[in-house]
């Protein structure tokens, strides 16, 4: 039920207004929403506000009005920001069957959902929330570029049932009874935030809504069109060239499915450059610089052009709104490519965990047999395996021969659990600091009982190096809690949202 939602009953509040206004450059949407809820309870509630994020999504701005009290977002270090902030969100008193609970929120679920506490709403009083959100859209195979507007923007207003059509307060009677429901006692007193992010975002009555998106294309547009609503397009009075068009939609929303664009470019399998300014001119930042403390104490010693090269790098992330940046897209177009060229002999590395039982351990020789001996020739190949430490069978990936394939099988043999506890961060370090050998597309294995420690550090090293390295993990079920964790990990948007990856599950 992403959304604003009451914390006590975790029941939605009722959306009466959303207004979109988006803008789309190139690859990149620029999003703000206007968001009106109403509290309908005769008591007041503290509202929680859900917004569910895509890998590619950036939420860049972020207030709430009630009763003319703001609520706004400030960005700060997560290393600076308390623990028990990050872990949970405590729910009042009352708010689970045990009096009192929470909902918890993991490492990877940081990432893929925005979570605000708007504090106590009154009863029969409105909320307005602004939101705007940062994008990097999807490209298809066709090179078209798809534009998909976020649920809670447009939650589906279910068809009332035949038994009760009656007024707006069965609907939200009947939606308070499923509500409780996940508040029941055999749930516990904690709710996990998946279950809420997998729910669908739904209101119990039509909601006023408008649509605006602006297109700037990354070159003329040979079209646009919608397959799920009627949409206008008109020419931007200001535009010189068929690149920059204004859609609306063409006739009152259904409220059955959220607005989806699609965007097609008349050159769709071209490299495009797209540059937005900074804020600054050259001139600008360098005086900015100048009244800097870290370039201050880090020039003073050494006021070589390297040093102040470095300091510059360093404050990248800080700076950025000040220096023009460049946006380089391409979506090949695949189905030309040579035949050969999915002939290529790939670098396998096979990632074992060691420090589950001597159950598992057979289980994972079983597995890593099979896997070496379905290997083509020409390939490479090397296996890790890890505990609190790790070992390499190679110093670099061998050809698969018959006399590598003797090595391995052998050490495999003498392969034994390790009691201590999992590092996986270590290896994976090691392995992406290897250079890929021309030729020979690297593809990860990671075979391993589930138990693996630093699950957010992990996959986000992997997102990092996504596009140079195919990823896939196999696991065996060694306890039920390891195989809860796994799960969990994977509804919240983990392994498999990484780009090509392969899960062998």
């Amino acid at each position: 039920m992403p959304g604003l939602i009451n914390q006590s009953s975790r029941c939605p509040l009722l959306l009466t207004a959303s207004e979109v206004t988006s803008c789309v450059s190139g690859y990149a949407l620029g999003m703000t929403a206007s968001l009106t809820y109403c509290n309908l309870q005769a008591q007041p509630c503290k509202g929680l506000f859900i917004f569910p994020l895509d890998e590619g999504t950036t939420v860049v701005g972020f207030e709430a009005v009630i009763c003319q009290r703001a609520v706004t977002v400030q960005i700060k270090d997560k290393a600076k920001i308390d623990d028990v902030y990050l872990n949970s969100i405590s729910l009042p008193d009352g708010g689970a069957p045990n009096g009192g609970g929470r909902i918890v929120m993991d490492e990877d679920l940081e990432r893929i959902a925005f979570v605000a506490n708007l504090g106590t709403i009154p009863p029969l009083e409105s909320v307005s929330i602004f939101i705007s959100t940062s994008s990097e859209l999807q490209t298809l195979p066709s090179g078209a570029v798809r534009v998909l507007l976020p649920a809670v923007c447009v939650p589906r207003v279910p068809q009332p049932s035949l038994e009760n059509t009656s007024s707006l307060s069965s609907h939200l009677l009947r939606m308070d009874k499923q509500c409780c429901a996940l508040g029941s006692p055999e749930l516990g007193s904690s709710f996990c935030l998946a279950q809420l992010l997998q729910s669908d975002a739904t209101n119990p009555s039509e909601y006023e809504f408008s649509f605006h998106l602006e297109i700037r294309g990354p070159c003329l547009l040979a079209g646009v069109e919608s397959p799920t609503h009627e949409i206008r397009a008109d020419a931007d009075p200001s535009a010189r060239s068929a690149k920059s068009i204004v859609i609306t939609l063409a006739n009152r929303h259904t409220f059955d499915r959220p607005v989806e664009i699609l965007i097609h470019p008349s050159e769709p399998h071209m490299p495009h450059i797209l540059m937005e300014k900074g804020d600054m001119t050259p001139a600008e930042y360098e005086q900015h610089l100048k009244g800097k403390n870290d370039f201050i104490k880090g020039t003073k010693k050494d006021p070589s052009a390297e040093k102040k090269t470095e300091i510059i790098r360093k404050r990248l992330h800080k700076d950025i709104p000040h220096h023009p940046v460049l946006m380089l897209n391409f979506c090949p177009e695949l189905s030309t490519a040579p035949a050969d060229l999915q002939k290529a002999a790939g670098e396998f590395i096979f990632l074992v965990d060691c420090s589950g039982s001597s159950t598992s351990i057979g289980r994972a020789k079983d597995a890593l047999l099979v896997a070496l001996k379905s290997l083509m020739p020409a390939c490479l190949f090397n296996i890790i395996t890890f505990s609190s430490t790790f070992k390499i069978l190679f110093p670099a990936s061998r050809t698969y021969c018959e006399e590598s394939l003797a090595v391995a099988c052998e050490s495999i043999r003498r392969m034994r659990e390790d009691t201590g506890s999992p590092n996986i961060l270590s290896p994976l370090k090691w392995i992406v600091r290897q250079p890929i050998r021309r030729g020979h597309p690297r593809l990860l294995f990671l075979l391993s009982h589930g138990a693996v420690g630093n699950a957010g550090m992990v996959l986000e090293m992997l997102r990092n190096h996504a596009c140079s390295t195919r990823y896939g993990a196999q696991s065996w079920g060694a306890a039920a809690h390891s195989r809860a964790r796994v799960r969990k990990t994977e509804t919240s948007k983990g392994l498999e949202q990484i780009p090509e990856v392969q899960m062998l599950f």
